[in-house]
């Protein structure tokens, strides 16, 4: 029996916004925020608040996850997006998956009491990011 979740793709570039596509495609209910500067991605609920984000199953953040001042990664968004401001509505065991988890956001989801996985610590994924990662930097 499939199970089809409740996901929250926040912040990042043109990868969670193709992941947050992917996701709905197979079936699950997917809501974005701080990614309007994409436009509208097929099957996706792009919201202004993230108030809904307390329903989640899963609350995905980018790689990176943070910037400098507490601020998520989202170069798709119009304005700064603090992490305060989107982890605010999450209630204590919660599930957060980000990339490169920061200090910020480490501190907050512990105040929270989330559960905070960063899926860059996973070996698999930074084996396989090396390769495209160095290609790119031209060696």
């Amino acid at each position: 029996m499939r199970h089809e979740l409740n996901l929250w793709v926040a912040g990042g570039d043109l990868r969670q916004a193709k992941l947050a596509e992917l996701l709905a495609a197979d079936g699950h209910t997917v809501h974005t925020w701080a990614l309007e500067g994409h436009g509208p991605l097929a099957g996706v609920h792009a919201e202004e608040d993230p108030a809904g984000a307390e329903l989640a199953d899963c609350m995905i953040l980018p790689l990176p996850a943070e910037e400098e001042g507490g601020l998520l990664h989202a170069p798709l968004s119009d304005r700064p997006r603090p992490l305060e401001e989107l982890l605010a509505p999450l209630r204590p065991g919660q599930l957060v998956c980000a990339g490169m988890v920061g200090p910020a956001l480490t501190a907050l989801a512990a105040e929270q009491g989330l559960v905070l996985q960063d899926y860059f610590a996973r070996e698999e994924l930074a084996v396989a990011n090396a390769v495209p990662t160095a290609l790119a930097n031209g060696h």
